[in-house]
């Protein structure tokens, strides 16, 4: 059974590799990167089945217009896996604010965001993971 996933984060790490088994199996990924550098070759070798949205996870109307993309276009969309995300290393008191507050919309105030946006189009396609 193929099946279409939204997939935050898909330049690097666990999102990319995620990506790359899928999209081999033949399922559609809609995934999202920040620089679409990384992912020229996937771009190149799955024209049909990967596609590539340009979405920082900061920027919660983007965050929305992302979904709104996705759905629209995709119609059913199987699975969403909220992905995107770094971490932050040092002392906690020589981190600079504006890095926190950075990794915290990063990391936890846009894949809120994101889920909150996902869940009316799951009830209403009548199911998704």
């Amino acid at each position: 059974m193929k099946r279409t996933w939204f997939i935050t984060g898909v330049s690097s790490g666990f999102g990319n590799e995620m990506t790359k088994q899928l999209l081999a199996k033949g399922d559609t990924v809609i995934g999202t990167v920040r620089s679409t550098k990384k992912v020229e070759a996937l771009m190149k070798q799955y024209p049909d089945t990967f596609d590539v949205m340009m979405l920082d996870m900061t920027d919660i109307p983007a965050v929305h217009d992302a979904v709104r993309m996705a759905f629209g276009k995709h119609e059913t969309i199987d699975v969403v896996v909220s992905n995107a995300g770094y971490g932050l290393f040092g002392c906690a008191e020589e981190l600079p604010e504006k890095e926190i507050n950075k990794i915290l919309a990063t990391n936890l105030q846009g894949p809120i965001m994101l889920i909150r946006d996902v869940i009316p189009y799951l009830r209403r396609q009548g199911g998704g993971r």
